[in-house]
């Protein structure tokens, strides 16, 4: 208001009688097309005041101030970004090749006895010994020397028949069967059947990621997101067992530590997206086998 009122005293019509050091600049009429709007309302006032100038470079502050704006926007938003990505995830993978939770209900597997045979040498003395006792025992004591002459012995210009006798049909034969001898003449034997469909704790080999352990953690450390509702130095740990199947498959995710609902599912999405595993061996088959992933989410400090 005190503006408007210093420009209607600076009007020609009210300060004819006043002498001012203040200069004025009345328009021409030819100049009046190729003026703007700005010239017309400035006409024969004082353009020095200020307000002429403002008006007249007003665009060009109003970009420097949008740009001003967006610049310091822009860097904020920058700044919030490189804060959220260093309080992202860390995780930390044991660096054992296996693991696996001693509370899991295992199932026990019955140790099969297996009887250690005789060497060959000791039974072809039984059979020896056995031989000459039925030889033995066929032989009649009597006590007139007389009659023991009357033993038949075989003679050898006996003549063999060659008619043959056939048995009894009636009969069953009963063929066992072969039996491996190595070279010290005792005998191999048999490993029990291989039972790849119920997992065990432990296999001659265990079962691995392919490329190892620094493969299987890069894979973890590149899939897991980030959780923002993490404090600093708060530490949430999950503890996941999970089946090795004879065919390299995951199946059978079981939360052994309970990390929330949220941090928990996260690990088994991971895990359910891995390739197949190589899978376990026991006496050279393949097994299924549990395997357990320890998982660490921290804030970064």
């Amino acid at each position: 208001m005190d503006f408007q009122l210093i420009l209607h005293l600076l009007n020609k019509k009210h300060c004819k009688n006043i002498s001012s050091p203040l200069k004025f600049t009345k328009m021409k009429s030819e100049n009046i097309l190729q003026s703007d709007l700005l010239d017309i309302v400035f006409d024969n006032r004082n353009k020095a005041y200020g307000a002429y100038e403002l008006r007249r470079h007003y665009k060009r502050r109003l970009v420097k101030a949008l740009s001003v704006a967006f610049i310091l926007a822009g860097g904020l938003a920058c700044i919030a970004l490189f804060i959220k990505k260093e309080k992202g995830l860390k995780m930390s993978i044991a660096d054992t090749e296996y693991v696996f939770f001693k509370e899991v209900d295992m199932p026990k597997e019955k140790p099969v006895e297996i009887k250690k045979p005789e060497p060959k040498k000791a039974q072809a003395a039984a059979e020896k010994k056995v031989a000459q006792q039925q030889y033995v025992s066929n032989i009649e004591i009597t006590k007139n020397p007389a009659e023991a002459s009357k033993i038949n012995t075989l003679k050898e210009d006996v003549a063999i028949s060659g008619q043959n006798v056939e048995g009894k049909p009636e009969g069953q034969v009963f063929v066992p069967d072969p039996i491996k001898i190595d070279a010290s003449g005792n005998d191999i034997p048999t490993a029990p059947a291989v039972d790849k469909l119920t997992p065990r704790a432990t296999a001659d080999i265990m079962p691995a990621y392919p490329g190892g352990m620094n493969a299987l953690r890069k894979f973890m450390e590149k899939n897991l997101q980030s959780f923002d509702d993490i404090d600093e130095g708060k530490v949430v740990s999950v503890k996941i067992t999970f089946v090795v199947g004879f065919d390299g498959k995951l199946k059978g995710f079981q939360v052994m530590e309970d990390g929330g609902a949220p941090y928990n599912n996260e690990v088994i999405r991971v895990l359910k997206k891995m390739p197949e595993w190589i899978p376990g061996k026991a006496n050279g088959e393949n097994v299924s086998v549990y395997y357990t992933i320890p998982v660490k989410f921290t804030a970064a400090q």
